[in-house]
């Protein structure tokens, strides 16, 4: 008896086995067949694309663009020494006033640190011509100190008001705690 019992242990085993290797061998038959389908069916049908757009999604984008304008500032590059135009984009409002365009400036351009802030611009009839006059605080005294960043930047400003205030003929930047003798 015992030897019965030992040979239905080995044969159990046996089977538990091959059937390990056997369901293995079944996965991967079954793995490669879903590949294969897979690939077929993408053949049959890689004329048609299916795209479910979310109508909410495309709701904000508008909402988003609906909320934004579109304006154009100069930025000076020092590495170029070139003044380019660039659009950039600020939240909505009835008008847009000189300090959403400096501000622009201000923050499209690298050389110009964090404490440095734009003021004030207000309009004035100087001499019988309309003039903007930009008032930007102490700390630009320091870019003025490298006349050619301060002259790049200043001419920026200048390009941006004349270009999107048509009835400005001048531009005249003060800093806080300068003296401006015209």
């Amino acid at each position: 008896m015992p030897e019965k019992e030992k040979l239905r242990e080995e044969k159990s085993k046996k089977r538990k086995g091959s059937l390990g290797k056997n369901l293995f061998v079944l996965l991967l038959f079954l793995i490669t067949a879903g590949v294969v389908t897979t690939y077929y069916y993408d053949i049959d049908h890689s004329d048609k694309i299916q795209v479910v757009v979310n109508k909410n999604l495309v709701q904000e984008t508008q909402k988003d663009d609906e909320m934004q304008n579109r304006i154009s500032i100069f930025v000076y590059d020092p590495a170029t020494r070139i003044i380019n135009e660039r659009e950039i984009v600020v939240p909505r409002q009835m008008n847009l006033i000189e300090g959403d365009f400096i501000n622009g400036i201000i923050r499209n351009s690298n050389y110009i640190s964090e404490d440095m802030k734009f003021r004030s611009a207000y309009n004035l009839r100087i001499d019988n011509v309309n003039t903007t006059v930009v008032k930007l605080n102490a700390q630009f005294a320091n870019l003025k100190k490298n006349p050619e960043l301060f002259n790049g930047f200043s001419q920026a400003v200048t390009n941006t008001i004349l270009k999107n205030f048509p009835n400005i003929q001048s531009v005249l930047i003060q800093i806080d705690g300068e003296i401006n003798t015209r």
